[in-house]
């Protein structure tokens, strides 16, 4: 094991041992985790998702626990050694249903199983080499000793809060389930989302018949004005260079919000307009690293977490995943810019 690894494994030991001191006994490596910590369970409970049915142990760089996998009655929810939650859906089944074995976890979205030599990606088939994936494990590590230091709910006062509960606010309409992305097309993807909730909700001459109807043609045309592992303005020009050549018409002009609040930034949208914003998830490892890439989904609603003092204490987007699925949930520390219609 090299010193990063020896690091990273002692830091999750560390957060073991905190957490079966503060918050619930676990039990690692390939055992199931005997209790949900207190933190997780209040919003599970607020959330109406039932009991647990399983829970699975996801691995890092250097086969460390770093994460845990519940899957519930009714949707699932995926925390880290301290109980944070990091991402979790009441409807939607769990990532890791039905598989065996090691299960490896590097952030939101990112759901991994291990080849002989590499990591592949559950929902794309990429491939994250041995040094990539220790790259974003100490990442993901690095986030989740953040999230500890300010999150209220893997605090002890939420262990006497018999009063949470959860707050959802969401655009009228539901985003389209499309699954193209499988060679980091995200950017272009989430556009196409956006695009047929324009026409499918606000404005139905937002887009042809044709690509009303075959939102895979709309896809194919797009990826030619919005690039691969693309920035905002990369979204913001495609867009605006697909209006000017009539794939789409939409009456405002594309533009980005950055370098502040997203999560309220989304919130206002769905209050005063009842529209879906694109999102950028940071630290989404399957572009992330190095070159600094992460990952565009289409955000459509907001959850509040509030104690029984109605005081708000945690907050999570709900996106459309770029991957089929709605209503995934995700702590809103993963913000960071987003582009709007």
């Amino acid at each position: 094991m090299n010193i990063k690894g020896r690091v990273l494994a002692m830091v999750s030991a560390c957060v073991v041992i905190f957490s079966q001191s503060s918050i619930a006994t676990f039990a690692l490596d390939n055992q199931e985790v005997l209790t949900l910590p207190t933190s997780v369970s209040d919003l599970t409970s607020a959330e109406n998702m039932g009991q647990v049915v399983k829970i699975h142990n996801l691995h890092g760089a250097d086969e460390g626990t770093i994460a845990f996998c519940a899957e519930m009655e009714s949707g699932y929810v995926i925390y880290d050694l301290s109980g944070n939650t990091i991402e979790y859906s009441p409807t939607s089944s769990s990532p890791y249903s039905d598989l065996q074995g090691d299960l490896y976890y590097a952030g939101p979205l990112e759901y991994l199983t291990k080849t002989s030599t590499d990591y592949k990606n559950l929902r794309t088939g990429e491939i994250l080499t041995d040094e990539q994936f220790n790259e974003v494990t100490e990442s993901f590590t690095n986030e989740s000793i953040k999230l500890s230091s300010t999150n209220f709910m893997s605090s002890s006062a939420s262990r006497a809060n018999s009063g949470f509960r959860t707050a959802v606010s969401k655009v009228s309409g539901t985003p389209r389930k499309l699954n193209y992305n499988t060679s980091n097309q995200c950017g272009a993807l989430a556009a196409v989302i956006n695009l047929c909730y324009i026409d499918d909700y606000k404005d139905n001459n937002c887009l042809s018949d044709s690509y009303s109807n075959n939102p895979r043609s709309l896809f194919n045309t797009l990826n030619n004005y919005i690039p691969r592992e693309t920035s905002r303005n990369g979204i913001i020009n495609g867009l605006s260079n697909a209006k000017k050549d009539k794939i789409c018409s939409f009456t405002s002009s594309p533009d980005a919000y950055y370098g502040g609040d997203s999560w309220g930034f989304c919130f206002y949208r769905i209050l005063t307009s009842n529209s879906p914003t694109i999102l950028l998830i940071i630290k989404h490892p399957n572009y992330g690293g190095k070159n600094d890439k992460n990952h565009w989904v289409l955000t459509y609603g907001i959850v509040q977490c509030f104690d029984n003092n109605n005081k708000l204490v945690d907050k999570y987007f709900i996106v459309n995943d770029g991957y089929g699925k709605n209503d995934i949930r995700i702590h809103y520390t993963y913000q960071d810019d987003c582009v709007y219609i």
